[in-house]
């Protein structure tokens, strides 16, 4: 298809994400399209080009799929929803056209000859080291893509590296630089501290009875006990069914065949975890930095050792957070631009805080892989057990609906059970949002319970490795309780939040008279308060030794020094507020500076070209022309 390639020249028909899924590509124009008669409408328009509906259903399924890959197939609406996948896909494909556009602009397209030299060097088009037209054309066919889109997609490809290599080429840091911050976040200080712990405060308030009524009238809503259900269950494990699952040789081969450019040429891959902090697309300036100082809080803790795994589980706003930030192994394909250089960092090293259309992210490389092709032999293994899964699923889903319409008929689950072979359980009482341990995370589990009544089977239930057939066991309506059984609850609370005013009030006036008398430790003894000092830390630690940490921590790390040793506002915490004092400071020690110098100037790069990549698409954004199809967005 070479000479074909370089007779040919299409208009540009851009996608978001860098790289190939052929899978994506097989799902658009093999099945049907979503968007129906609306194709032709646009998304948006950028610079006088547009997107189209088409495009977007074609990438938002790239989307849909790579997070369903993430989740394990546990992805739902409410998931997508909550996740606003199809509002950032907007603004990405925006992003991504501004960004073809100055790659034109720049004289970085890739000609026809550079394209056809980037086929011939594909190993899975080529037979005996060479390309083969008949099989490259094979594979297409097998993939349901059409030659032009396939070539279209690559010159893409190859333009996006080019312009990328520009812009991350042109960043360099100095030794000078790198050593002035590792000096400023390695200087070593000691605070003085005054603590007002809440518990100090709460023997001063006298609740009523009028206080404790009137909270229970106003909140009787919040202090609902909400639906609880018990539900039976049959499960169909495909384990069980894949023991049977007869795969030959030849259906192994066929599967190579048809699969080996999307799932079997493996490019360089990174195993990462991330820590996802979301912006509300309608958050204002000083909402969007409070989220950026929250992350640049988190950053010091991932680097200042704290287990990154623990760091994404308390937290991530993404749904990866249960499994401590796990993404698995991916490609520079599946990721959108601003989080291209992590493919520059090495194993064991954390990203900056990148800052993308969903909020900010920080990432953590654990792992590596270099570019492979599996040969047939190799792949063999991971085919057969991905056919036997594939035919285990099939039998076990004939099992399912077979017993669902005996259910319906009024047949009971543990006769269905006895009959099939499936497993019957009862789940323990649970209200909306709470998971059963056996089950998982899985929504659709929990809307199909939550939907169904008295005598109702639910439709068959797909989790990650296993079918659900539900029946409604057991229902407890919401009830609001008695004053007599939450009154403890209410009395704690209550204390709570008046002992924190008295704290705060008490702080703030200490703070006042600070400013005044300019001594932490007089103002200590004459108001009979214990002095304590924290002992020395790191200026940029997240947490401070014998307090831990702060709300008001910002980025950088307390703001005080010898020639600003007092602080100028209250520190707190859930429970306790701080007047803080400086004390003494030790500089940082070069010496190690001298023996991590070369790691540090790496991770210093990898965030100036992170950082000079956002404000290249910033720069693009701002002096774009650009009208979104407000009645479009309003449908997704």
């Amino acid at each position: 298809m070479l000479d074909f390639l370089r007779k040919r020249k299409r208009n540009w028909i851009i996608i978001f994400f860098l790289g190939l899924i052929i899978v994506v590509f097989a799902l658009f124009y093999g099945g049907s399209n979503r968007l129906g008669d609306k194709s032709s409408a646009e998304v948006a328009e950028v610079n006088g080009e547009t997107i189209s509906q088409r495009e977007f259903a074609l990438n938002y399924q790239r989307a849909v799929e790579r997070y369903r890959q993430m989740l394990k197939g546990q992805l739902t609406e409410d998931m997508i929803k909550g996740l606003n996948i199809k509002g950032n896909l907007v603004e990405e494909l925006i992003q991504k056209k501004l960004i073809m556009q100055e790659a034109r602009s720049l004289g970085l397209t890739a000609s026809d000859d550079d394209v056809a030299a980037h086929l011939a060097k594909m190993p899975e088009f080529q037979i005996a080291g060479r390309f083969n037209k008949e099989h490259y054309l094979k594979i297409l066919e097998a993939n349901r893509l059409f030659p032009a889109q396939f070539e279209e997609e690559q010159r893409e490809q190859l333009t996006l590296n080019r312009l990328y290599s520009v812009i991350l080429d042109s960043v360099q840091v100095n030794e000078t630089e790198v050593r002035e911050r590792y000096r400023l976040e390695h200087e070593k200080i000691n605070l003085n501290y005054i603590k007002l712990a809440l518990g100090d405060f709460a023997s001063q308030i006298k609740l009523n009875e009028d206080d404790i009524k009137n909270f229970y009238e106003r909140n009787k809503e919040s202090l609902k006990e909400p639906l609880k259900l018990q539900v039976e269950y049959l499960s169909y494990p495909f384990d069980k069914y894949a023991a049977a699952a007869q795969v030959s040789d030849k259906e192994v081969e066929e599967y190579f065949q048809a699969n080996q450019n999307d799932k079997f040429r493996k490019p360089k891959e990174i195993k990462v975890r991330y820590i996802s902090l979301r912006v509300k697309a309608e958050a204002d300036e000083k909402q969007k930095q409070a989220v950026r100082e929250r992350a640049e809080r988190i950053l010091k803790e991932a680097r200042g050792g704290k287990d990154f795994t623990q760091l994404a589980k308390q937290e991530s706003d993404d749904p990866s957070a249960a499994k401590g930030g796990d993404l698995g192994w991916m490609t520079l394909g599946q990721l959108p631009p601003q989080l291209a250089p992590i493919f520059q960092l090495e194993k064991g090293q954390v990203s900056g805080v990148i800052e993308t259309p969903m909020g900010f992210q920080i990432v953590k490389v654990e792992d590596t892989k270099a570019e492979k092709t599996p040969s047939l032999k190799e792949a063999t293994a991971e085919i057969t057990k991905t056919l036997k899964t594939e035919k285990a699923k099939r039998e076990a889903g004939k099992i399912a609906e077979r017993d669902r319409e005996k259910a319906l008929s009024g047949t009971d689950f543990n006769k269905l059970a006895a009959e099939s072979g499936a497993m019957v359980n009862v789940t323990q009482w649970i209200a909306n949002g709470e998971v059963v341990p056996e089950i998982g995370p899985n929504q659709e589990f929990y809307k199909s319970a939550f939907g169904l009544g008295a005598k109702d089977v639910s439709s068959i239930v797909t989790g990650a490795a296993s079918y659900y057939l539900l029946r409604l066991k057991e229902r407890k309506e919401p009830t609001i309780p008695l004053l007599e059984n939450v009154r403890a609850q209410i009395e704690k609370g209550l204390t709570e939040s008046k002992a924190y005013e008295l704290a705060l009030q008490k702080g703030n006036n200490l703070i006042e008279r600070l400013k005044k008398e300019k001594d932490i430790s007089k103002l200590a003894a004459a108001n009979d308060l214990k002095l304590e000092e924290t002992g020395w830390f790191q200026r940029n630690a997240p947490q401070l030794p014998k307090i831990g940490e702060l709300a008001d921590l910002r980025a950088g790390g307390i703001p005080l020094s010898a020639q600003k040793p007092l602080a100028e506002k209250l520190y707190t915490q859930k429970d306790a507020a701080f007047v803080l004092a400086f004390k003494d400071s030790q500089p940082a020690d070069m010496e190690q500076f001298t023996r991590e110098k070369d790691n540090l100037k790496k991770q210093a790069l990898a965030e100036s070209r992170q950082l000079a990549l956002v404000k290249f698409l910033e720069s693009l954004k701002a002096k774009a022309k650009i009208k979104v199809n407000d009645a479009f967005i309003e449908t997704i």
